[in-house]
């Protein structure tokens, strides 16, 4: 890749598109927890497997609701909606020339709310669907306004974060593979921005699905280290 971007700034560009689908992505299955678990009877703690799934650790002494709190507010989670939606801020800063300030301030947004939903502790999940429609709307204004190696890092990051999420969250087999190919056309038009190695084992995985079927943990566990090890910004 010919790039007049930086390496730091390649980088951060790459994270803030894994932080925005992460971001979008987190929400929307927190929305479906928090559903399942109103009716839940005391004591029980449901949405620990949500937690599981992103590898996070849970005490059993943790109530649903604490937990619940804890993975959207506090800034100490590092998994923690509210983590994720500053450290998209902490890219984008230094990314605002880049990225411009019209998807700028939609991430502005979202830090502004989450930080002020975080510091009465709001327990309607719901209130935060601003964050899903401003999500929205930056990658709207990306998709719009940013081009080249600009545009191919922070779709690229997108892409890797969205086919890690189906991984953890069991997604059809289908929606994997179409994240895949789309991941694809990057692995040939870039391909000095991916480990060739990698991205030929990840793509002999993905195509398997035998293999899909047959272990779904390992399987899962091979993929995520696949995506991890793939991108070299």
């Amino acid at each position: 890749m010919k790039s007049i971007l930086s390496a730091n700034k390649a980088n951060r560009l790459f994270w803030l598109g894994r932080y925005a689908e992460r971001g979008y992505i987190m929400l929307h299955l927190m929305r479906k927890a928090y559903d399942e678990v109103i009716d839940v009877p005391v004591g029980e703690v449901p949405y620990s497997e949500f937690l599981k799934k992103m590898d996070v650790y849970v005490s059993n002494e943790m109530t649903t609701s604490y937990q619940m709190m804890d993975q959207i507010y506090n800034p100490e989670t590092v998994t923690s909606l509210r983590s994720i939606i500053e450290m998209m801020m902490d890219n984008a800063i230094v990314l605002r020339s880049e990225i411009l300030s019209e998807s700028f301030s939609y991430i502005e947004l979202c830090r502004d709310l989450i930080r002020a939903k975080s510091a009465t502790r709001e327990t309607n999940i719901t209130e935060l669907q601003p964050i899903t429609d401003w999500l929205l709307a930056f990658w709207g204004c990306i998709r719009e306004r940013v081009h080249g190696d600009t545009y191919a890092l922070l779709e690229i990051g997108r892409l890797l974060e969205h086919l890690d999420m189906c991984i953890r969250f069991d997604y059809k087999y289908y929606r994997i593979e179409e994240t895949w190919e789309m991941i694809q056309k990057y692995t040939r038009s870039y391909p000095d921005m991916f480990d060739a190695v990698q991205a030929a084992r990840l793509h002999a995985l993905i195509i398997d699905k035998e293999a899909f079927k047959k272990d779904p943990q390992d399987y899962k566990n091979k993929v995520l280290n696949g995506i991890n090890c793939l991108v070299l910004v």
